[in-house]
């Protein structure tokens, strides 16, 4: 129990200030908020931007034409190239999402490299006359001769 004494005095003025809303814009408040809870999902998107991209890259690696080739080559180009002014160039998404763009560049080269070289590799085990060697030809099956009823469909 207190008494009367302990209780500090305050002014009317200073009471009414505890009870005054604070002089906070909406855009304030929400603006804390809003960098933890609406970035998430664009780092989602943009890691699996990068994600699908490097997929891509290693799939298609080998295609020799069509959607796979374009589909390689297009992806190929977005990695490479130097462009940061877009906001999902290969760069930005790299930063955002804490990953080093050229760290990640010159291990798709290293990977690019190993692969011609393993591909080279096999292609050299191949014997030569098998390389050489024409495609196996189906024989032509001898034809049945064929004699029709009257009506369409039976043969006789």
């Amino acid at each position: 129990m207190m008494l009367a004494s302990e209780v500090n005095h305050t002014s009317p003025d200073d009471m009414a200030s505890l009870f005054q809303p604070d002089s906070l814009l909406p855009v304030q408040y929400f603006e804390n908020f809003r960098t933890k809870v609406q970035t998430e999902p664009e780092k989602r998107l943009m890691l699996a931007v990068l994600e699908d991209a490097l997929v891509c890259f290693q799939k298609h690696f080998s295609s020799r034409g069509g959607r796979g080739l374009r589909l390689f080559r297009e992806t190929e180009e977005w990695i490479f190239r130097g462009d940061n002014g877009q906001p999902f160039s290969f760069a930005n998404i790299c930063e955002v999402v804490g990953f080093d763009a050229e760290y990640m560049r010159q291990g798709l080269l290293k990977w690019r490299e190993k692969k011609i070289a393993d591909l080279t590799l096999a292609l050299s085990q191949i014997e030569p006359e098998e390389t050489a060697k024409q495609p196996r030809q189906i024989p032509e099956m001898p034809r049945r001769p064929e004699t029709r009823s009257r009506m369409i469909g039976l043969e006789v």
